[in-house]
Formats: C-alpha cells, structure tokens, sequence
C-alpha cells in the first residue's frame, strides 16, 4: 500500500480542508509522519505572514529531501498567488482555493500540472466529513472567501470573495459529526458574514444547538460589528454556546484602525465589549493584534496599550506587521524597522501574562464545564467553555464533558478538580 503524510500549515479551515482529504485518502493509502519517507506529501499551504510562506517552502523542500522520487501535492492560500513561482517548481500537483474537493481523484490519477483557477466566480465547495480524528473536539467549515480587502491582508486574493455552504448541508453534517464530537467549532474566513441566501449566522447557531447530541458551539473567530443582539441573546439563554469570543482587533488605535481599513473605531469596539459583557460576565473575549503597522508611531503604539489595558481582553495573540507584496499596506509609507515590531511584540506578550492571569482568576472556586482532550492516572486535561486549558484531578473518557471546580491559577497553567 502506498503511503501518504500531510502537513498543514495555517488556520482552522486549512485543518478542515485538510482533514476532508485525508479521510478520502486513508480509503486506500496509509499515513505517515511527515518526517518519514512516503510516496505522496500533501502540504496545505499558508500566506497570511512572511513566516508562513517561509515554512511553506521548507516543508516543500523537506518532502523532496525525504523522498526525491515522491509525488509533492501543495494546496490552499499560497498555492493560489505563488503557484507558478520558482519555490513550486518541484511540486507535481498544485491546487489553489478551488477544486480541493477533487484533490483526492487527482492524486489518484497521478495528475501532473496544476489547478490554480481566477477565482472571479468559485463557489463554496461543500467538503462534508463524516468523520473527525479527535473524538473531542472538531471544526465545521460554513464559509470561505472575504470581501473586507483589510490593507494589510492577501487572503481576499488567495481565497476569493465571500460564498458560504448551504444551511441544510451544514445540519446533515454536524448531525453525523455530533455522534463523535460533543463540541463543534464553527470556522471560515469571514464566518461572521455566514449568509447561505435565506440563513444568517444566527439562524445557523441556533439551528445547530437544537442537535441534541451536540454539548458545545463555538465561534473561531468574528468581527465586533457582526455580533448581533441576537446572537448574544442566544449565547446568553442556550447553554449550548461556548461563553467565548474571538473578536480581532488588530489595533487600538484610530489612525492605523483607519489605515488598516478596518469597520470601526476603537470606541466603537470598546462600547460594544461593555454591552456584551454585561449581557454575559463570565464571557472570555480574545482578540488577535498587530504591531509595526506602517505610520504606528512611539505615542500610537502607546494609545494601543492604554486601551488594550482598558479593554481587558482575556488573551492576545500578537503579530508583527508583515509586509506582503499585493496587499495595499505594500505601499505605504512609514515601514518600521524589525527590531522595532519586536520590541512591540515582547511588551504585548508581558501584557499579555497579567491579562490571562486576570481573567483566569476570576474562576477559583466556581463550577465549570470541561470537554476531555486528554487523560491520564490521575488527571483530565482539556478546555472549558470560557475557553482555557485546566488539568483536573479526576477521572472521564476522552470526549466526555464533565463538571470541574478550579482550585489554583498561575501563569503556566490552571489546576481543578472533577466534581464527583
């Protein structure tokens, strides 16, 4: 039997994307690790960040180095603007941001070439799974594409305009995945702007929390002027509904929000963080931000920070700017220096510590539900519906969510015990 491995680079639709091939492909290959030697390397490619496509090309020279004789298969984001650049000369079958539903029969018939298409008229392409390899937690993909064209963005170029899967397929779907998986992570690239023509997001939400094997719903990610009243009305009375939000700010500054092309003003945000958390207080709300915009000035990136401690988010993830060829931040002025954007990702990072300590905190002693990612003798590790890891003392069966009560928080990690 010939064997395969799969490397995915990436965000959450990347892992779906992924996980759709590979089920199709353990019909009639066998997986292994990336670092072994295998006849077909599958890479789902990433271009948010310099870094990413750096780690693209490695992991395109690895599956040579493992194997020169090998069958090298690139798909996703890259793919689709790079494809006919010199770092793909190697690879036998390139795929861009359409026909990954045929990538499996492609591979099959040994295709030479590639698939990269203008991506003016793609449709979503329906990836449905009938199976997750967690038996935890899993992604469901409801939409792909956007249409915002943020300054300092490629992905509108790699993945195309905004398309989203049909409300009844997404239904069947999670209805089979929920035999499995007790919590379902909805994923896309705008999954705020979920629209299938005669459904919302909130209509997808609450069609979804009347599954009665499904425990969990969360968002991966969403824009602050998506969040309806409605959706938090139903976050607020459905227990079904993880109390987690990840709202990406990207700054905390009007001037760069504004270059960025970004929807809103800080103060808006901030007014719209207050209203949803005193519809919900122990809501955890992450948010993702980047440092060393073009023009962030010394007293900017200090605006920034003031308003980041304002806010109190429950984590960050920080990002250095990263200067993409395409994109309209490209040409402008004002580039910083690389030193510079990591001193600002070192401060947030310190902030960051004193913001997960806070949050977390705020939990010793209350009664959470906890979804079993892993366990040992004595332990059961997973997330809670607020969205932090906890290691609980205490017994359970992977995929089970059980009632714990957190006892200890430090920097490194939280502690708790399963209610018996």
């Amino acid at each position: 039997m010939k064997s395969f491995a799969i490397m995915v680079l990436g965000c959450k639709v990347n892992d779906y994307e992924a996980t759709f091939l590979r089920n199709k492909m353990l019909k009639d290959y066998k997986e292994v690790s990336f670092k072994e030697a295998a006849d077909i390397y599958i890479i789902f490619t990433c271009c948010v960040t310099n870094m990413a496509e750096a780690k693209t090309r490695k992991m395109l020279h690895k599956a040579k180095a493992n194997n020169p004789d090998a069958y090298v298969v690139a798909i996703g984001c890259l793919s689709q603007i790079k494809g006919d650049s010199e770092d793909f000369k190697d690879v036998d079958l390139i795929i861009g941001s359409s026909k990954k539903k045929d990538a499996y029969e492609l591979i099959n018939e040994h295709f030479k070439g590639d698939v990269v298409e203008k991506l003016e008229d793609v449709k979503f392409e329906n990836l449905c799974l009938d199976s997750y390899p967690k038996k935890s937690r899993c992604f469901l993909k409801v939409q792909d594409g956007c249409n915002q064209y943020c300054a300092y963005c490629i992905i509108p170029y790699a993945r195309g305009k905004e398309r989203s899967a049909d409300y009844e397929d997404l239904i069947k779907q999670a209805i089979i995945l929920s035999k499995t998986n007790k919590e379902l992570v909805l994923t896309g690239i705008h999954t705020g702007r979920y629209n299938d023509g005669k459904h919302n997001l909130y209509d997808l939400l609450k069609g979804l929390s009347e599954i009665e094997d499904l425990k969990t719903i969360r968002l991966s990610s969403i824009e602050i002027n998506e969040i309806s009243d409605e959706i938090i009305e139903l976050m607020k009375n459905n227990s079904k509904l993880a109390h987690h939000l990840h709202i990406p700010v990207q700054s905390c500054n009007d001037v760069i929000l504004k270059s960025m092309n970004r929807t809103y003003t800080i103060e808006e945000f901030i007014n719209r963080i207050n209203y949803i958390r005193k519809q919900i207080p122990d809501i955890s709300i992450s948010t993702d931000l980047i440092v060393g915009f073009p023009g962030e000035s010394d007293e900017l990136f200090k605006d920034t920070i003031e308003n980041i401690k304002k806010i109190k988010f429950s984590f960050i993830h920080v990002f250095p700017y990263s200067r993409k060829k395409g994109t309209k931040a490209d040409k402008f002025e004002g580039h910083l220096d690389s030193k510079i954007k990591k001193e600002r990702v070192n401060q947030i990072i310190d902030i960051n510590r004193e913001l997960i300590l806070d949050f977390n905190s705020k939990f010793i002693n209350k009664e959470l539900e906890l979804l079993i990612e892993k366990k040992d003798d004595n332990y059961v590790y997973g997330y809670v519906k607020q969205y932090f890891y906890v290691k609980a003392n205490g017994n359970g069966n992977i995929g089970d969510i059980v009632k714990i009560i957190v006892d200890e928080v430090n920097i490194d990690e939280v502690l708790g015990h399963v209610i018996v």
